[in-house]
């Protein structure tokens, strides 16, 4: 039997309730020949049942294959995938997540055609069955190859400058914007990721998709860019996601890893390029260590003032974010925005723990 042209990877951990749905939208894809495509589920140690509603779809659908692994989290799933897929092609889907029924169709015909290393498209959020916003991708050209890709695509994924930031505080539109480096909203060729031994990094239990993304654009030749929205992201309260983002110990050492991973990212890419794309992503640590202010210094049940602004300090201190802080110059703009910034570059941070400690006794809410 011949090789399909597109393997679609879904890794799976106790998500029995929305499997069904993702995996009916993917066998529902309207390809001219079925064979095309293969499905590679990845069950990451469910206990709720997950896996025996996996085995129930692959008895019933030959394009299916099951893998049943011990709970290492999405990126060694996503790795084990890539280690088995026969296509041409990748898709990353969620589990929770379905797709139009064009969607592998569509875009590996916008591939084919125009010899594209990924195809970059939109998606909706989707929430109480219905969609909530309409997402589409926002580059200026449609088709961006070599040294364009990383000057123009890559830092749209990969965090924000100190531009953006003073930006933010002189009061513009959509300075914070970043593309949601999701690999479910593109297509990337297996033949990229094998020739420059590409990986999704197991350390990261957050962010493992920036990396991975940043990492895949700095060795494509060509990326196109897909005005259409063909995927939908289901939002549920029970997600990684949205506990991990109320949990600020947990948000606090997601950072610290993500860190490690965009600087060995870096690393990689100067190497591979002689580029150093550290200003890409510089901003979005000083930011996190205002941030990580913000949400330390809020009443915490579980942990004292004095343990809060002890972790809150490490991130700060670091010897790594340290040199990131002392790189930015605040520029005019808004006085309210300004001072927490301000009071970092003068290595304030026990007054700037304080100050936003009594802005939650006033409710005020953080915002980026």
């Amino acid at each position: 039997m011949n090789n399909p042209e597109i393997s679609v990877i879904i890794p799976a951990y106790n998500i029995r309730e929305y499997i069904g749905k993702c995996l009916d939208s993917v066998l529902a894809q309207d390809l001219t020949d079925k064979n095309m495509m293969e499905i590679i589920a990845v069950d990451d140690g469910s206990t709720d049942g997950t896996a025996e509603v996996l085995d129930g779809y692959a008895a019933k659908d030959g394009r299916i294959h099951v893998i049943h692994k011990e709970n290492g989290g999405v990126s060694a799933a996503r790795n084990d995938g890539i280690a088995v897929a026969r296509g041409k092609y990748i898709f990353f889907f969620d589990g929770d997540d379905f797709e139009e029924p064009y969607t592998c169709r569509e875009i590996y015909e916008l591939a084919e055609k125009n010899q594209a290393d990924t195809v970059i498209y939109g998606y909706y959020r989707y929430e109480d069955d219905a969609v909530k916003e309409t997402c589409l991708p926002r580059f200026d050209a449609t088709i961006y190859e070599e040294k364009d890709i990383l000057k123009s695509v890559m830092p749209a994924f990969v965090g924000l400058s100190y531009q953006n930031i003073n930006d933010w505080v002189a009061g513009k539109p959509d300075a914070l914007y970043v593309e949601n480096p999701a690999l479910w909203r593109t297509m990337v060729k297996k033949s990229v990721i094998l020739e420059n031994h590409l990986q999704f990094d197991t350390t990261l239990r957050v962010g493992e998709d920036t990396v991975f993304i940043s990492d895949y654009l700095s060795c494509a030749r060509k990326c196109l860019i897909q005005q259409k929205c063909y995927y939908y992201l289901v939002t549920r309260e029970s997600s990684a996601i949205f506990q991990y983002e109320k949990k600020p110990f947990d948000k606090l050492r997601g950072k610290v890893a993500l860190l490690d991973g965009r600087m060995n990212l870096t690393n990689r890419i100067k190497e591979r390029c002689g580029t150093d794309i550290t200003e890409t992503w510089a901003g979005t640590v000083v930011m996190s260590a205002v941030e990580m202010a913000f949400q330390l210094s809020g009443k915490n049940a579980n942990a004292s003032r004095k343990e809060r602004y002890t972790a809150y300090r490490s991130y700060v201190d670091d010897a790594r974010v340290q040199p990131l802080i002392a790189g930015f110059v605040p520029d005019k703009g808004s006085f309210v925005k300004r001072v927490p910034f301000m009071l970092m570059k003068k290595g304030r941070f026990g007054l700037l723990f304080f100050a936003t400690g009594l802005m939650h006794l006033i409710h005020y809410e953080f915002k980026r």
